[in-house]
């Protein structure tokens, strides 16, 4: 019975022990593609590159992690790939295009996904962001506003920081300022855009904007004519004496869009695999995402690119995700006006 009792006892702790002993050991000799959504050289780039410098010690088997740059419609391609064709096995994610998801909110014909069904793996930060000009053709917003032309601002997509930015200080002020100029690939192209006079005026995150084009707005060539602000609506120290979205909005209605924007305004750097990836995947990816957020090395190397990690656990992405989706109707219609509604 001493015999039979212990080869009981056995089979059931391999029983338990199996799923997560299986799930740990998968990645072993594998690789994992990181996907990223965008141009090299931008931010989603940068901190795509960082973290599959680090994240794979903190994955059990320490696989190889691939970064594949898969750029195109303002981050909709990659996410209907992510979707639709990627592998379910876990060994696909992918940094997803901050905003891609409204064009489900709209129900755009193009969103052929459901961000219900993604898995959110986490965000590495949640950006401020800024619109700026160069000071040759507009000094200030004020000298903007009563000129009585329409700045030129280059965009790669309805969803990027310069369009929609640049939609909202429209709704806010009233007016009529900017003419779009679409087509370029990504932030590094639109910046350069400002940066040899091809456009008066853009827009980015903060961080990817002093990348970009910081040495302009130090020497005073580029004014920052707004910035998004914090998750108060107030100014970020980077740039205290810049006005923000909710101090240009001074009706009720104009500070209500202003509020009900936010995930609209600012730019994250979030990461997802693709539906179906087994569950215990989804959480040891999840937990080495969180992980690599403090990992000191990286939190080094990101200080001294000038790139601030304040990360939001995958969790916490999904229930973001969930509200979104479900955002009611007056909201809907300023997605719709940014995005050009359906296609």
């Amino acid at each position: 019975m001493k015999v039979i009792s212990t080869s009981v006892a056995l089979f059931m702790l391999l029983l338990v022990h199996t799923p997560k002993a299986l799930a740990g050991s998968f990645y072993e000799g594998k690789s994992i593609r990181l996907i990223v959504s965008s141009t090299p050289g931008g931010g989603n780039d940068t901190y795509s590159r960082l973290i599959a410098r680090h994240i794979s010690k903190y994955i059990p088997g320490n696989p190889t992690i691939i970064v594949q740059n898969m750029p195109g419609a303002g981050g909709l391609l990659a996410a209907d790939y992510l979707y639709r064709k990627a592998r379910r096995d876990g060994t696909v994610m992918e940094q997803i295009n901050w905003g891609v998801w409204y064009y489900q909110v709209i129900k755009d014909k193009r969103a052929r996904f459901d961000f219900n069904k993604i898995n959110a793996v986490g965000v590495a930060f949640i950006d401020n962001a800024i619109f700026y000009t160069r000071k040759d053709r507009f000094a200030s917003l004020d000298e903007l506003r009563k000129s009585g032309r329409k700045a030129t601002v280059s965009v790669s997509g309805r969803q990027s920081s310069p369009h929609v930015l640049g939609n909202l200080i429209e709704m806010v002020t009233g007016q009529k300022l900017f003419d779009y100029v679409f087509g370029y690939p990504g932030a590094r192209q639109f910046s350069l855009a400002v940066r040899q006079g091809e456009v008066d005026a853009s827009g980015n995150t903060i961080g990817s904007g002093m990348d970009q084009v910081g040495d302009m707005i130090k020497s005073g060539e580029l004014v920052v004519l707004v910035q998004a602000g914090d998750e108060d609506g107030k100014r970020g120290p980077e740039f205290p004496n810049v006005p923000t979205l909710l101090e240009l909005a001074k009706t009720p209605e104009a500070k209500k869009t202003v509020q009900s924007t936010f995930l609209l305004s600012h730019y994250g750097r979030p990461y997802a695999l693709p539906p179906g990836v087994p569950k215990e995947r989804v959480q040891i990816l999840r937990n080495a995402f969180w992980k690599t957020m403090s990992d000191p090395k990286l939190l080094d190397e990101a200080k001294r690119m000038n790139r601030a990690i304040e990360p939001l656990r995958g969790e916490a992405l999904q229930r973001m995700w969930k509200e979104t989706l479900s955002a009611p109707p007056d909201q809907v219609k300023i997605v719709q006006q940014i995005f050009g509604g359906i296609k």
